[in-house]
């Protein structure tokens, strides 16, 4: 059986590549019975050659009577064609290290990305092929309960994975996971309803929670929500400072990927195992600031301000409930802070309500925003004492 080993002839290959420069990149493909190249190119000055090809009329030329090698007898990753080029002196490149995607760059599809960086058009998490950069795909469309991105604001993104429980350590999560340990920047692509794919913004991977879900076959199941916010380069030196203090706050994994789902990403989940739970996850104030954040224990607290609220708004000023539903199947509540954090607010559900949208803009940006926060107060910790005294 031939072997991509047994080829040895550089001059084999400068001869293969000489043919492809005579015949055209179409004439020679179709000739020898292959498709384009998606991810790795050989690399001559400004001249980009189809790999896989290439390495198969070199074959014939340093063996003649054995003939091309097939497309079956090698791959045309970093352990076959790539490995065999570069040991032959060649520079082998992709796409994506040429010239790496801009921020605000549009695609049709996922396909059309392909097309342009190679790598596959199905995971939402991956790397292109030969770059070291994560890049994230959103569909507003999508099958994920993704949050809309903001670039003033941290917003949400569902963990990768259609089927069973999600895991941490495993395919772009696991990606994700070391994206925010490292503190890299990845790339976040997104497409809006009727729209196309665009290199939407630069993020930080701020940390993650477990979150209540629901599976491709119905099934309840624990998720990973990944909390990411803009930044405006890769380079960690020209974030916000705000967003650095808070990567240089998150601890190492805290979660095993085990059987054990956590209180918060239950389906039925009573107020007090969710206050057990918060306290479990309470870290130490970091020196010289409020308080550490801590995703999964901000995941826990957003869950029981819920499973307090019973899924309705806790304003007493409340004319009403949205009809519909999020795209959880879940009533449409925002859970938000009385006092904010960045004036010292605290992460806990005795400062955090849940809001119907309408109500949520009245104490964010309505004239009485002051009596609106005086009265949720109150509400707030009325609320958490009759919830201590029912135990649910």
């Amino acid at each position: 059986m031939a072997r991509l080993s047994e080829l040895t002839d550089p001059e084999a290959v400068e001869r293969a590549l000489e043919e492809f420069r005579e015949r055209t990149r179409e004439e020679f493909l179709t000739r020898y019975g292959f498709e384009r190249s998606r991810d790795y190119f050989i690399q001559v000055g400004s001249e980009l050659f189809d790999s896989k090809p290439i390495l198969s009329v070199a074959y014939r030329n340093q063996y003649p009577d054995r003939g091309l090698l097939s497309a079956r007898d090698f791959s045309g990753g970093t352990g076959g064609a790539m490995a065999a080029l570069r040991r032959l002196g060649f520079v082998v490149t992709t796409r994506a290290q040429i010239r790496p995607p801009l921020v605000g760059e549009e695609y049709e599809n996922r396909t059309a990305v392909q097309e342009a960086y190679g790598g596959d058009k199905i995971h939402g998490i991956m790397r292109f092929p030969g770059d070291t950069v994560v890049n994230i795909f959103s569909d507003a469309m999508g099958p994920y309960s993704d949050d809309e991105p903001s670039l003033i604001a941290p917003f949400g993104y569902r963990g990768e994975g259609l089927r069973g429980p999600h895991r941490i350590a495993v395919g772009g999560n696991k990606l994700l996971d070391e994206a925010r340990m490292t503190h890299s920047a990845a790339r976040f692509w997104y497409r809006t309803v009727g729209g196309a794919f665009a290199f939407y913004t630069w993020v930080a991977v701020l940390g993650y929670g477990w979150v209540p879900g629901i599976d491709s076959d119905g099934q309840p199941r624990q998720e990973i929500r990944w909390e990411l916010e803009a930044v405006p380069a890769p380079s960690e030196e020209l974030w916000p400072s705000a967003v650095r203090d808070s990567a240089d706050d998150q601890p190492s994994r805290l979660s095993e990927d085990s059987a054990v789902v956590p209180p918060e990403a239950r389906p039925t989940v009573s107020y007090t195992e969710l206050l057990a739970r918060i306290d479990q996850l309470s870290l130490p104030s970091a020196p010289g600031r409020t308080s550490r954040i801590n995703y999964q224990r901000r995941a826990a607290v957003k869950r029981a301000v819920l499973v307090r609220s019973g899924g309705r708004c806790e304003s007493m000023r409340c004319t009403g409930m949205p009809a519909e539903t999020n795209r959880s199947g879940e009533p449409i509540l925002d859970v938000d802070h009385i006092q904010d954090l960045w004036r010292g607010g605290e992460d806990d559900p005795r400062n955090m309500v849940a809001l119907c949208p309408n109500c949520h803009a009245c104490k964010t940006r309505g004239a009485e925003s002051a009596r609106w926060r005086r009265e949720l107060r109150d509400i707030a910790q009325g609320a958490h004492e009759a919830a201590l005294a029912s135990q649910f």
